[in-house]
């Protein structure tokens, strides 16, 4: 799944979530713990509206990388 697929309310419930903006997964210097967590929430919630915010802190980055395509050469 790529991050551009999501919806503009999607986008605004992980920044509110993390309390910043979806742009700052680009800064080396911001922290991620929080956006990952959003991330994984919402884009799991895609295909399944039960998955919780809790749910989505108990993935490895190993199953975030996963879902984000972050390992296929096609998904970049």
């Amino acid at each position: 799944m790529n991050v551009e697929d999501l919806t503009l309310g999607e986008v605004e419930e992980v920044e509110n979530y993390a309390g910043l903006p979806l742009a700052s997964l680009a800064d080396d210097n911001a922290p991620k713990g929080k956006l990952m967590v959003a991330l994984a929430w919402i884009m799991k919630r895609k295909n399944d509206p039960s998955f919780t915010i809790h749910q989505a802190k108990q993935l490895t980055s190993k199953e975030l990388n996963d879902l984000l395509g972050a390992d296929d050469p096609k998904a970049k």
